[in-house]
C-alpha cells in the first residue's frame, strides 16, 4: 500500500491456541514501515509473499490465542503469523482490512483486486455511464 493507514481485522470462528496456530505478533515491528517481502522461491516459483525467516523468527513473536468471537485489530506493518494448524479441525477466522480508499495497493495477492467501500464514495471513472433506471 502507498502509506500505513491501513487497519487489518481478524473475526475468530474458532477458539485458537498454539496447536492450531494461534496468530503471533513481532512486537513492535509496526514501526519499522513497510518491508520488503519475498514473493519467489530461488528457483522462481511464486510463493506466498513473506519476510526472511532468519531475521523475522516466528519464535521471537508474541502468541495471541483468541476466542471464538474475538476480534483482533493491527496495523497492516506489524510482523505476524502463526505455527502451522497441528490438528484435523480448520481454524476459521475472517479477515477484513480497513483502508483509505486512495490508499491503492502497490503489489501482492490482492493487487488489482476491487474493495468493498464501507464508508464514503467512489468517484465515477471519466466516460463511465450511470445505468439506467429501470
Amino acid at each position: 500500500h502507498e502509506n500505513g493507514n491501513y487497519v487489518d481485522v481478524l473475526v475468530h470462528l474458532d477458539n485458537t491456541s498454539h496447536e492450531n496456530g494461534e496468530i503471533r505478533f513481532l512486537d513492535g515491528s509496526h514501526k519499522q514501515g513497510a518491508l520488503e517481502h519475498i514473493t519467489q522461491t530461488e528457483d522462481g516459483q511464486g510463493c506466498t509473499p513473506h519476510l526472511p525467516t532468519d531475521e523475522y523468527r516466528l519464535q521471537d513473536s508474541v502468541a495471541v490465542p483468541a476466542r471464538r468471537g474475538d476480534v483482533v485489530c493491527f496495523s497492516i506493518h506489524t510482523i505476524h503469523g502463526s505455527h502451522i494448524n497441528q490438528t484435523d479441525r480448520a481454524r476459521r477466522m475472517i479477515r477484513i482490512g480497513y483502508r483509505d480508499p486512495h490508499n491503492a495497493q502497490t503489489a501482492g495477492q490482492s493487487h488489482g483486486r476491487p474493495g468493498l467501500l464501507v464508508q464514503g464514495y467512489r468517484h465515477r471513472l471519466q466516460g463511465q455511464e450511470l445505468l439506467p433506471q429501470t
